[in-house]
């Protein structure tokens, strides 16, 4: 068990949510990291563990949902980001981060929309989310950025109201995360995700 993997199980021991499933845990995302916030305040987490934290949190989103596929990148195409699922017509990439998105999410993903990214992530700093940059993300192939919903309420409703290129909001709320997945979801083509309904 990873010191990550640790952390996790505590919080979920101290939130009593050890005996909910993924989804449920992941309606607590906000809850979970408050707590995990208030260890990191008493013992520096490392950020390889904070990174690993991350990537379990996203997960729990996704393996809630029925009939999902989750691919991992391989170690040489890690720098696309860390999960891929089976899209239609094309693949979408999941690029998650912890609390800063700094140039590392920006430059992650194909930068192509023939293999979509969404990024999902904790951020923490609204000066990473000016309008010029949000739009820079468009051009990487982004089609959703998935943040904590207190971060998304401090950002300008111009920056809130920029459109992908489906005509639907950029930016996200976490919470948005599993159901934006699961609805774009077509069983006739064997539940690959459509990213035309992202």
């Amino acid at each position: 068990m990873t010191k990550a993997d640790k952390l996790l199980g505590q919080a979920y021991d101290h939130l009593k949510i050890s005996g909910l499933s993924d989804s449920e845990k992941y309606k607590k995302i906000e809850d979970i990291v408050a707590y995990l916030d208030g260890l990191n305040s008493k013992a520096t987490i490392p950020p390889g563990t904070t990174g690993t934290i991350s990537e379990r949190l996203c997960r729990l989103g996704l393996t809630g949902i029925p009939n999902i596929q989750i691919r991992p990148f391989g170690k040489a195409w890690q720098w696309v980001g860390d999960v891929l699922l089976p899209g239609h017509p094309y693949d979408i990439a999941v690029s998650i981060k912890s609390f800063k998105a700094k140039e590392r999410l920006i430059a992650s993903g194909t930068g192509s929309l023939l293999t979509p990214t969404l990024g999902w992530g904790l951020f923490n700093d609204p000066d990473e989310w000016g309008f010029d940059r949000c739009n820079s993300y468009l051009y990487r192939g982004f089609l959703a950025i998935y943040m904590p919903h207190n971060l998304l309420m401090q950002l300008d409703p111009d920056q809130r109201g920029i459109q992908n290129f489906n005509g639907t909001k950029l930016l996200r709320d976490l919470q948005q995360f599993p159901s934006d997945v699961q609805s774009a979801m077509n069983p006739k083509n064997g539940h690959r995700i459509d990213m035309r309904k992202i």
